[in-house]
């Protein structure tokens, strides 16, 4: 059977830390890291770029827009007029709304972005199981391509044991 991915299981982080940073000296890609919860400093040490902020950065501004000119202007001005003791009809009294409305529209835009980029929901394949890997375990992947021979595919294997994985594993 021909195995396409190397799999160290890790109880710690910073043993996965180490285990990447020797990974990489040694000149050798990890495919991709699986952990319970966000590790921020894995963007740095796999060199991956996201821009998901910048997106979240844009739907708070179409958030903002349409809370105050679409919502805001409809409930106080078209809807239902008031007039309370002279007050303007568009007054700043709607600040909450506004808040809540955009960050409404930020954590559903952002959401939707990253189901889409992610190629997530529902029908999706998974591309990877691994029992207790979203509990309280992590698990580093390396793709096994035809460039690597069977001693670099050795070597890995041992960098992975050898940085304290409880496991090892070929699927």
């Amino acid at each position: 059977m021909e195995y396409s991915k190397i799999i160290g299981v890790y109880d710690d982080e910073q043993k996965l830390y180490d285990s990447i940073d020797q990974i990489q000296e040694k000149g050798y890609k990890v495919a991709d890291v699986i952990s319970p919860f966000p590790l921020e400093e894995l963007f740095e040490k796999l060199k991956v770029n996201t821009r998901i902020n910048l997106a979240a950065f844009f739907y708070a501004l179409i958030g903002g827009v349409i809370g105050i000119s679409a919502f805001l202007y409809y409930t106080a001005v078209v809807d239902y007029p008031l007039n309370i003791g002279g007050k303007p009809s568009l007054s700043l009294t709607f600040v909450l709304i506004i808040f809540v409305g955009t960050i409404f529209v930020v954590v559903f835009g952002t959401l939707l972005t990253f189901f889409i980029r992610e190629k997530k929901g529902p029908g999706a394949k998974i591309h990877f199981e691994y029992p207790g890997v979203t509990d309280d375990k992590f698990a580093l992947l390396i793709d096994r391509t035809k460039d690597l021979s069977e001693e670099n595919i050795i070597e890995i294997n041992q960098i992975i044991k050898n940085s304290g994985a409880i496991k090892v594993d070929e699927q």
